[in-house]
């Protein structure tokens, strides 16, 4: 039995893996909230994400046409949170790669609220090997 937290992660890896927000747009709450420690403030609002999370696909679109980016998102389990399901995301450039955890609250089938962030460590948590696509 899939949960409904692991539907909605690999939605939200499926938008990821293929920079398109058309997959969760539906699935997002009007009271929505996005928090990233790479962001000084919360988004709040379904619509103000969506502007935010397609600039932002836009511009790894170009990054990666000039092969200077990839980033994928792959479905995990992590076990500081009870081996919740979550995503690791992970930034390869030149200079680096960076990993993220995303998780996701999900709230009368919708989904409420994504974090992006470095606690809980996403090194460490358990990876599946799934990039839904």
């Amino acid at each position: 039995m899939i949960s409904k937290e692991t539907e909605t992660l690999r939605l939200l890896a499926k938008s990821w893996n293929n920079l398109d927000v058309s997959f969760i747009e539906k699935k997002l709450a009007d009271n929505f909230i996005y928090e990233s420690q790479w962001v000084l403030l919360p988004i709040e609002g379904k619509r103000e994400f969506i502007s935010y999370l397609h600039s932002k696909f836009n511009a790894i679109k170009k990054a990666k046409q000039l092969q200077t980016m990839i980033v994928t998102a792959e479905i995990a389990t992590h076990p500081s949170l009870q081996n919740r399901p979550c995503i690791v995301l992970t930034q390869i450039t030149s200079e680096c790669i960076t990993k993220a955890s995303v998780l996701v609250k999900v709230q009368n089938d919708k989904i409420k609220r994504i974090d992006v962030c470095f606690i809980p460590d996403p090194t460490v948590a358990v990876l599946t090997g799934e990039f839904p696509k």
